[in-house]
């Protein structure tokens, strides 16, 4: 990747600094905050991409893109300012419709492993007169698993991410900003997700959770740029089970090259904590 597209990468970390879901890290970016904790989750998500997009210009109306995966996701804490997490998707199945010659349609598959992803999230916490939070730096490893398929629904290949992150919350109110940058080793485009959330605290309800809306953002340096909205739903059932679903659907998107959009995507996951 040229110096030039490094430094509009860069900037743009700088100026939007809006945590994504790339950069959330275990378990539902809630836990553990403790010395010596340690958990996993599984998360199902499903993707449904309407259309075909060339820009902004729908090619292909009704080729639709649906992407089921199912992530295994780890954490353990040193320190509750130090933890290492590690992510590894899998894709259980993948169908995209392409436009053929004259207009014709043809379907593409793709199934297996994703990219891994090792991070060391640093976090620095706070407590002011009624309200806590956090500031978090994250470095990130992308580890690819080496395949040659003419559709892959990750990227498979070398990538180093770095996420920043803003949270903090009242009895009541929970409030988050953040972003995450990554660069390849190859020929796939820089990107820059983030989001923007603001949630409410359930309490008095036999347990502790929270309902958020988040405002999402994906950029690649091709000039795509996608923004999603939606709800977020966690819950912690008990102090080692916990829960999240949340639905995001796509408000805008632009395709720099031909790529599908215009989609929606479910999430829904369990955790456990030790």
């Amino acid at each position: 990747m040229s110096l030039l597209k490094s430094f509009r990468l860069f900037t743009l970390l700088l100026v939007l600094a809006v945590p994504s879901s790339r950069g959330e890290q275990p378990i539902f970016n809630e836990m553990p905050r403790w010395d010596g904790g340690w958990g996993f989750q599984f998360i199902q998500e499903y993707r449904h991409e309407r259309d075909l997009l060339s820009g902004n210009t729908v090619v292909g109306p009704g080729f639709s893109e649906d992407i089921h995966l199912l992530h295994l996701e780890g954490v353990y804490t040193w320190d509750k300012s130090i933890r290492l997490t590690f992510k590894l998707p899998y894709v259980l199945d993948a169908r995209r419709e392409l436009l053929g010659i004259g207009g014709s349609k043809f379907v593409q598959h793709d199934e297996g492993f994703g990219d891994a992803t090792v991070a060391l999230p640093l976090k620095r916490y706070f407590n002011l007169d009624g309200r806590s939070g956090s500031w978090t730096l994250a470095p990130q490893l992308g580890i690819p698993f080496a395949r040659d398929d003419a559709y892959a629904v990750y990227d498979h290949q070398w990538g180093n991410g770095l996420s920043l992150g803003y949270e903090t919350e009242t009895y009541r109110f929970k409030f988050g900003v953040g972003a995450t940058g990554w660069v390849f080793y190859g020929d796939d485009e820089a990107e820059l997700t983030g989001n923007i959330e603001v949630g409410y605290n359930l309490r008095g309800l036999g347990s502790n959770g929270h309902i958020k809306w988040s405002n999402r953002f994906h950029y690649e340096d091709d000039g795509a740029f996608t923004i999603s909205t939606g709800p977020v739903l966690y819950w912690r059932f008990t102090d080692t089970i916990h829960g999240q679903i949340d639905w995001l659907h796509d408000l805008s998107d632009r395709q720099g090259l031909l790529d599908h959009g215009n989609g929606n995507a479910v999430r829904v996951g369990v955790g456990f904590v030790f």
